[in-house]
């Protein structure tokens, strides 16, 4: 992790590893202390208590994932549906990285007392990553639609808002419709989805998951295409 990160940042890096493994219901603090070799007091003098910790554990994990999938979309070269479905593989890939994690970032309702602090510190930064999101959708969509390629020459401070939203309102809705879709794809590539644990073991062959998901993203890019 280097030299330069300090004591808050490693414990948060350790916190995000073990409820990628563990989950956030059996997240224990303790063991990050042990694990990095300090006494339990750290929890309470950083975060305030166990909440506080997973707290800032999910907004990491929740920046990171907005990082992510714009990332994609910027590094793609060539039309808007290939970086769509760039973006769309970021998002697959990240969830599947990040396992019970990637539920606690876009649905943080296991704990009553971890959502209420989120929103409380955190809401308003949440939602407006999430429209940044969907103003680069949208965007995305205009250019699968027209042929363009929109240069996306803004960031998360400076995003087409609301008259945007308003003046490109068909496009918005799809866009809308694509993250909502790509927001089920990436729960359900988490492994975390009860119903269909058998997909992801040796019962269907890892080509029928391929597939699967091929065919999910083929229907959401339908969408962006207003098919």
């Amino acid at each position: 992790m280097g030299n330069d990160i300090g004591t808050r940042e490693r414990l948060i890096l350790l916190a995000i590893d073990e409820i990628k493994k563990h989950g956030p219901a059996d997240f224990n603090a303790r063991i990050v202390c042990e694990r990095f070799g300090v006494k339990q007091s750290m929890i309470p003098y950083h975060f305030g208590n166990r909440d506080g910790l997973i707290v800032e554990a999910t907004i990491w994990a929740y920046r990171e994932w907005s990082r992510n999938g714009i990332d994609a979309v910027r590094r793609t070269t060539g039309d808007g549906e290939k970086r769509l479905r760039a973006y769309l593989k970021a998002e697959i890939d990240w969830a599947m990285c990040m396992g019970p994690l990637a539920l606690l970032v876009q649905y943080p309702m296991l704990s009553e007392p971890v959502r209420i602090q989120l929103e409380t510190v955190y809401g308003t930064e949440m939602r407006r990553s999430f429209e940044y999101h969907l103003a680069v959708l949208t965007d995305l969509v205009i250019d699968i639609r027209t042929g363009t390629t929109n240069p996306l020459d803004y960031d998360d401070t400076n995003f087409p808002g609301t008259d945007f939203a308003v003046k490109n309102a068909s496009e918005f809705l799809a866009a809308t419709s694509v993250s909502l879709a790509a927001h089920g794809l990436q729960m359900w590539a988490s492994g975390s989805h009860l119903s269909t644990q058998s997909f992801w073991s040796l019962d269907l062959p890892k080509i029928g998951v391929k597939l699967t998901m091929k065919n999910h993203i083929d229907e959401i890019v339908a969408i962006a295409k207003g098919r």
